[in-house]
């Protein structure tokens, strides 16, 4: 049985009128869209190589989340919101890649910190469309890489690795609060109780967050809930942040040869001459 929670929040309606309103005072775009658009310009008067691959795809996850939150408050059915959801993504692991293949020299320890949020969402993000990781990730020391691809024990093995706040020292170690830790246990232990509670508990503390800073795609839940499923576990939330398009095989079997990232070509030829192979 799916654990009780109410299925929207009361300040849901306050906030689709509100992105109502936005999209039509900047005639049916969104400022995440043109920011991207100023972001492509300039990048198409660069070559490949000069060109900040790890802001621009930090920038592009961010755009692409926000769009798909965006796109599924005017239309709950509208599954553009899917593939927004993976190139977001998508974008969170390239600048992440990007990052590890090109290390920056002083680096903004905010823009550190979210780029490291950022990838650990984004397979989240992937595992939510596609059920799968791309094999390039599979051999990473990261408890949500080793928890997608089926390998519990090692994930909480990999638990105690984590750290609760950034640390300048270890600019890549991956970055857990207790409640996520408490998550991936009871996932790897399947325990449907604790794994319901957890999932219930972080729709909760997401919906506290004030109108304008919701989240209205939760990649989180709807990664864990399709992961239990695969491990025949009894996990569900029926909440308006869970879309039930994302449940669909017929929705979320895209085409990433069609769907892609700006400068994606580009981008994958980098990274595979750095030693970090793409299938």
């Amino acid at each position: 049985m799916a654990a009780k929670l109410a299925y929207q929040s009361s300040k849901w309606e306050k906030e689709r009128q509100n992105n109502e309103k936005r999209y039509k005072e900047c005639n049916g775009k969104y400022a995440a869209q043109t920011n991207m658009e100023s972001v492509i310009k300039r990048g198409l008067a660069k070559s490949a190589d000069s060109r900040d691959n790890v802001r621009n795809y930090s920038l592009f996850s961010l755009s692409y989340k926000i769009l798909a939150g965006r796109t599924y408050l005017r239309n709950n059915s509208d599954s553009q919101v899917i593939h927004y959801t993976y190139l977001s993504g998508i974008a969170a692991i390239f600048a992440y890649l990007f990052d590890i293949a090109h290390p920056a020299v002083n680096r903004d320890k905010t823009d550190q910190e979210d780029m490291v949020r950022d990838f650990s969402y984004g397979l989240l993000q992937l595992f939510a469309v596609q059920n799968y990781l791309p094999q390039y990730l599979n051999s990473l020391e990261h408890p949500y890489v080793q928890m997608l691809l089926g390998n519990f024990e090692k994930a909480v093995e990999l638990l105690p690795t984590t750290l609760s706040e950034y640390d300048a020292a270890q600019p890549y170690a991956v970055l857990m609060s207790d409640a996520e830790r408490l998550t991936v246990q009871a996932m790897a232990e399947k325990d449907e109780k604790a794994l319901n509670h957890q999932l219930v508990q972080h729709i909760k503390n997401e919906r506290k967050w004030p109108v304008g800073y919701s989240v209205f795609v939760d990649a989180y839940s709807i990664a864990y809930i399709k992961l239990a499923r695969l491990n025949n576990m009894n996990c569900g939330l029926d909440v308006i942040e869970v879309p039930k398009m994302f449940f669909d095989d017929a929705a979320c079997k895209i085409d990433i040869s069609e769907i892609k990232l700006p400068f994606f070509d580009d981008a994958v030829e980098q990274l595979e001459k750095s030693g970090i192979f793409w299938s």
